[in-house]
């Protein structure tokens, strides 16, 4: 976490990415099994956290954060939030509608990572700086490649992959 503000305000494209690609991977083979075995309400409940895009959004309105990046995930989030709360009491059962949300959930990260990587090599003030100190350098760090490993395991509960 020491390196975490340097690395990813430092590193040229496509570092940063590289590094939250790389820890999407050792999140989902180190966690695939154990996220394997949560019940589905945990599985996908636990995307309730994505709520923080209320953050993001309240960030980019006081001119802290970049107004596209904040729109962006901030909006993204919250409907995948919203999404998984309603899916972990529907259960598994509503399969079309689970991969649907599970698709657009995994895409809103990946829109994320895309539009902080823009916003960082446009050099626009406000940028992402935010996101390069406690606590949001968690979400880069260790949210985003934790959710990517949850989205892949419930593309495996669906037998997608």
């Amino acid at each position: 976490l020491v390196l975490g503000p340097w690395l990813f305000t430092h590193l040229p494209f496509p570092g940063p990415q590289l590094i939250v690609l790389a820890l999407a991977v050792v999140a989902a083979l180190t966690l695939g099994r154990w996220l394997g075995t949560l019940s589905w309400a945990v599985l996908v409940g636990m995307h309730a956290l994505r709520l923080i895009g209320v953050w993001f959004l309240i960030l980019g309105a006081q001119g802290v954060l970049a107004s596209s990046f904040a729109t962006r995930a901030g909006w993204g989030d919250i409907v995948a939030a919203l999404g998984a709360v309603g899916l972990a009491f529907a259960g598994p059962r509503p399969r079309m509608l689970a991969y649907l949300w599970n698709s657009f959930g995994l895409l809103d990260l990946l829109v994320a990572v895309g539009t902080a990587t823009a916003v960082v090599q446009s050099g626009a003030v406000p940028g992402v700086q935010p996101l390069t100190h406690l606590p949001l350098n968690l979400v880069p760090t260790f949210f985003v490649p934790f959710f990517i490993a949850t989205h892949i395991a419930i593309y495996r509960r669906l037998n997608v992959v």
